[in-house]
């Protein structure tokens, strides 16, 4: 059994702590929705991403778990997640996001309701890195439709897609954890959370990086679709 040092459980204690600061980012995306800055809460969802996306392999590096046993970081993970990737994207949703009228309850409450259900499933990844469902990432969704401003209507059918997809088995790649294409996938990831980042802080538009904000998830449908495709002969050759 591994012996660990008072220095060793300040550093997981201190990687913990990075973890919870997440939820203090993003209450400051709700305040800023609740005070009207729809740029200011993009760049604190962006920022939680950031840290979302950090802290993982900082508390694997430093062997957290082990060193701290009384504290499941992946629960810890899970509630600020729920926060900051669903929570104060309905928010957002409700006060800034275009939508038909009688519309924006409803899509809420669903993005809500299978956000949820998403945190609790037990089989969120396989062991390839694959989300099972959309990992109920709407911090990417709903910022990106409000800055492209996209027609109400296919702001629905985009969130009504992807809350179905929340509770299916269709799998969606870890752009860290999956190792195909991960370098692809990485480039795509930064290229998104940058010019959203720059949207978000620019006075005027600039289409090119509208247009990045479009293609960049299409890199991820690709990889669904090949996902789905490359899977589906697998399972019906083991049913039969």
């Amino acid at each position: 059994m591994t012996e660990y040092t008072r220095r060793h459980i300040r550093v997981a204690w201190a990687v913990h702590a990075l973890t919870a600061s997440g939820v203090i980012v993003g209450y400051l995306g709700l305040s800023s929705v609740v005070n009207g800055h729809p740029r200011a809460a993009i760049l604190w969802l962006v920022a939680a991403l950031v840290l979302d996306g950090v802290d993982g392999p900082i508390a694997r590096k430093y062997e957290v778990r082990e060193r701290i046993p009384t504290l499941n970081g992946n629960s810890l993970d899970l509630i600020i997640d729920y926060f900051t990737c669903t929570i104060v994207p309905v928010a957002f949703l409700d006060r800034f996001l275009s939508l038909p009228d009688n519309t924006a309850g409803p899509i809420g409450f669903t993005m809500l309701f299978v956000g949820a259900l998403w945190m609790a499933r037990t089989d969120q990844e396989t062991e390839e890195g694959w989300f099972n469902g959309f990992p109920a990432e709407f911090n990417m969704i709903i910022p990106t439709l409000f800055l492209v401003g996209s027609h109400p209507w296919i702001n629905v059918a985009i969130c009504a897609v992807l809350c179905l997809l929340t509770l299916s088995r269709v799998q969606f790649a870890h752009p860290v954890s999956v190792r195909e294409n991960r370098a692809i996938s990485l480039t795509f990831m930064v290229a998104w959370l940058g010019s959203m980042t720059w949207l978000a802080i620019a006075q005027h538009d600039i289409t090119w990086l509208r247009i990045v904000l479009i293609i960049a998830p299409l890199w991820t449908v690709t990889q669904v679709i090949h996902r789905f495709a490359t899977n589906r002969p697998r399972r019906l050759l083991r049913e039969v």
